[in-house]
């Protein structure tokens, strides 16, 4: 106010002098932004005296009549703004322009600070301090905007929490602005405090920095450690409860994308926990790379939220560049088998590489004609397995053998193909002989009087690869009564590759065989080797019984005709 006294006696002394008491007063008032105020009331003292008073236009300007030179005190004032008081010695008169004048709003805020930096938690109360600098008695009327979950209130002299106050012109009250800052909020945010009054809107903002705070809900045992892509990391983790209260723990994990991060208590996966004050649980972070993962530097975080308190953990994985490591191996490194069959030779392959494999299978060294496939333990033919490190997988190689095939062994390899290393098995496969019975005999059924024998020839021939050690020829099924077939010899050993040889079936019939048809199963059998032929039987009437029949025939009619002849002759003599 004294810069304006200058500035209006200065002007004072640049106009010229005249003789006229007369002095007319003219200005404008403004607000600080220099929007114009209408309806301010301009008043003039002198001595003390009030000389009179006067508005200002809705543009701001005014005029006042002052009576004659001298010194003057101009009060300026309206509802809502600042009440001024300016000091003017006018030296002469004639229209005396005192230029803008501007008024600030009548109720004046200051606080402590307007930037504040709280931890996690924590409640801070900053003294502030309200002041009415205009002429008339506010009702001021308080907001308090904080953000979602925040707390903060105006806290008055005697502790009240303060939703208006009266303020009379130059009073002055202290009040504390209490700020709670959430236990999980992080960063800066805007706390508010609006004063309304006389249709005028105070805001006074204070900048809340929220910064972390340990409040030690989980802590990794080990904050970092390495791996490789494809792999599995799995490490302990702490989890406690540090309220004074039982409370539910929500757990949430934070991980690259694309990874696959689980929290494991008792083997189960867990998304929130119920601790009581002090108590704590070991968990295991599980967290499995993805085996696209370029090798680097990555964090893993663990956020753990109980009512409004947040605490957080990172785990740092360094993944380094990975690689296979194939090995393989095979209870059975050599086989029989017989030609036109199959062989299957298990083999584990494993990994005991860092990263995942995409393994292949060759085969070399079987002759023209052989095949070879690989299946899986479904039974599935596979062209490739995928093997995650540090793990095995069983496979059956499996090779077809031509029928044609002669004895003879046969030596393979079977490798194992990955994206950085190879293994290879060597096998073998031993081509046994084939064993083979051809039976000559063509006639199957012979012809037998009941009571008498007959011989059948049964010719066999080895037609297969190997020499048969034995050769037994045997009846099967269900002997049939009567009847009874022997084989000599019934037992042929060494019988070479294309050798013949003969065993005479010797079929005798009892003479109380009725006469008919009948089937008796003959067995050729050796290593591995079983025929079966039928023999039918056709068995007639011996001839000695017929015989015997028609004698006993004669006899009846020659003893029935001397009974007729001795019933005839004792009639004639009658």
């Amino acid at each position: 106010m004294s810069l304006l006294v200058i500035v209006a006696m200065m002007v004072f002394a640049l106009l010229p002098t005249c003789k006229a008491q007369v002095v007319t007063m003219i200005g404008v008032v403004e607000d600080f932004e220099g929007i114009p105020l209408g309806g301010v009331i301009v008043e003039a003292y002198r001595s003390g005296s009030f000389i009179g008073s006067t508005s200002t236009l809705p543009n701001g300007y005014f005029s006042f009549p002052l009576p004659s030179t001298g010194t003057y005190e101009i009060v300026v004032y309206k509802r809502g703004y600042e009440k001024i008081t300016l000091r003017l010695d006018l030296l002469s008169g004639g229209t005396i322009n005192i230029g803008r004048l501007k008024l600030g709003y009548a109720i004046k805020v200051i606080t402590d600070a307007t930037h504040i930096v709280i931890n996690q938690g924590d409640t801070v109360e900053l003294p502030l301090s309200v002041e009415n600098a205009g002429a008339f008695l506010e009702e001021v009327k308080i907001l308090v905007d904080a953000p979602p979950s925040w707390s903060s209130e105006l806290i008055s002299e005697l502790g009240f929490v303060a939703k208006s106050i009266m303020l009379s012109p130059g009073q002055r009250r202290t009040f504390k602005l209490r700020i709670h800052v959430p236990g999980n909020a992080l960063g800066p945010v805007n706390i508010t405090v609006g004063f309304l009054y006389a249709n005028i809107s105070k805001i006074q903002t204070v900048i809340v920095e929220a910064t972390a705070k340990d409040w030690g809900f989980t802590q990794v045992l080990y904050p970092e450690v390495a791996s490789f892509a494809g792999g599995t990391v799995q490490t302990p983790v702490r989890i406690r409860n540090n309220l004074p209260v039982a409370c539910i723990v929500n757990i949430s994990i934070t991980a690259p994308r694309g990874w696959k991060a689980l929290l494991m208590v008792d083997n189960v996966e867990a998304s929130s926990l119920r601790l009581d004050p002090g108590e704590t649980i070991t968990a295991t972070l599980l967290i499995r790379i993805p085996e696209g993962a370029l090798p680097g530097r990555y964090d893993v975080t663990i956020s753990a939220q109980a009512l409004d308190i947040a605490s957080r953990s990172t785990l740092s994985i360094n993944v380094i560049a990975g690689y296979d490591y194939l090995t393989m191996e095979t209870p059975t490194p050599v086989v029989n088998v017989y030609p036109g069959e199959s062989t299957a030779v298990t083999v584990t392959v494993s990994n005991e590489g860092t990263k995942t494999s995409m393994t292949i299978f060759e085969v070399t060294g079987l002759p023209s004609g052989f095949t070879w496939s690989i299946k899986d333990e479904l039974g599935n033919t596979v062209t490739a397995i995928r093997l995650p490190p540090r793990t095995s997988q069983k496979v059956l190689l499996q090779v077809d053998v031509p029928r044609t095939t002669p004895p003879s062994a046969i030596s393979l390899s079977l490798r194992a193909k990955g994206i950085n290393s190879s293994a290879v098995l060597e096998l073998g496969i031993n081509i046994l002989g084939r064993p083979s019975i051809n039976i000559l005999t063509q006639n199957w059924e012979v012809e037998v009087t009941a009571g008498s024998s007959t011989v059948v020839q049964l010719l066999l021939e080895n037609d297969g690869q190997i020499p048969l050690d034995l050769v037994a020829v045997d009846t099967a099924g269900q002997p049939i009564e009567g009847v009874r077939v022997e084989a000599e010899p019934s037992r042929i050993m060494n019988l070479p590759p294309g050798g013949r040889t003969m065993s005479t079936l010797t079929v005798v019939v009892d003479e109380r065989v009725s006469p008919g048809r009948y089937f008796i199963p003959i067995v050729v059998s050796s290593r591995g080797i079983k025929i079966e032929r039928i023999l039918a039987l056709n068995v007639r009437t011996g001839g000695g019984l017929f015989y015997v029949v028609i004698s006993l025939l004669i006899v009846a009619l020659a003893l029935t005709a001397f009974l007729l002849s001795r019933v005839k002759g004792r009639g004639d003599a009658s």
